[in-house]
């Protein structure tokens, strides 16, 4: 099986970089195997210049099913040989300017948090014309304090704002905005916690598995979290979980 991958992404990649603007392709996988409902391969493409059309890639992956592209025309997925792929283009002038605001300490990834630098600091390299790439990843390595800290303050008000939004929902008993606030609450918490520990933010899927590693934790922190997650116990009612988070949040802000 992994034979079967690692061709139709030597393929793909062999393909994509024979494009003038692409100077960099990376990979990201996401899942176990091909069996994994979470699986699919992930190329993120940074461009120089305008790539080529929605039809004109059509027919360069003209063997590719189920082929759909979002109207920005920035994104296509499809499956190759069964496998699901989902390519991203990417201006790579944009990520200079991030980048750059990142190293002046501008905070610009208040809503997103740090994922997409998690992208580039993480994923497999398939393709460089340039050294742009590795540049960049020496620039988030010297990422200083200020930077972490400015961030940190954001993404805690973040969290503030959603914890609110959660007591709110609780006292009109709506369920549907409790619902999407503690979403948001616990996403947020997340990316508060991963910029206390000077770590970019992985995808959603693999959050938990690597929020356990971090150096630095608030204790009982994996007990609060499931306590919280455990919407079926009828013992944990929407006013029980909102105290629930009321402590982590109080934990979090206390490192």
């Amino acid at each position: 099986m992994k034979g079967k991958i690692d061709r139709a992404v030597k393929d793909l990649v062999g393909r994509i970089s024979s494009w003038p603007a692409v100077d960099t392709v990376a990979m990201v996988e996401s899942g176990e195997d091909l069996y994994d409902p979470y699986f699919f391969i992930s190329f993120d493409v940074y461009c120089t210049a305008a790539i080529p059309d929605e039809s004109l890639r059509r027919t360069i992956f003209e063997d590719a099913v189920a082929f759909e592209s979002l109207q920005s025309n920035r994104k296509d997925r499809f499956l190759l040989r069964d496998i699901p792929f989902r390519i991203e283009y990417k201006d790579l002038r944009r990520f200079n300017e991030i980048i750059n605001a990142a190293k002046t300490n501008e905070v610009v990834q208040r809503d997103s948090g740090t994922y997409m630098f998690y992208r580039l600091k993480h994923s497999q390299i398939m393709y460089q014309k340039s050294d742009w790439i590795d540049e960049v990843r020496k620039d988030l390595d010297a990422l200083n304090d200020r930077f972490w800290d400015g961030l940190r303050a954001s993404l805690q008000a973040r969290m503030e704002h959603f914890l609110g939004d959660l007591h709110a929902a609780v006292v009109r008993g709506d369920s549907l905005f409790f619902i999407i606030s503690a979403a948001g609450f616990i996403r947020s918490l997340f990316s508060v916690l991963f910029a206390i520990n000077h770590c970019f933010e992985p995808s959603a899927r693999s959050l938990y598995e690597q929020a356990r590693t971090l150096p630095i934790l608030p204790e009982p922190f994996a007990g609060r979290l499931e306590s919280f997650l455990r919407s079926e116990s009828s013992s944990m009612t929407p006013e029980r979980r909102k105290e629930v988070a009321e402590l982590m949040a109080k934990s979090v802000l206390a490192l």
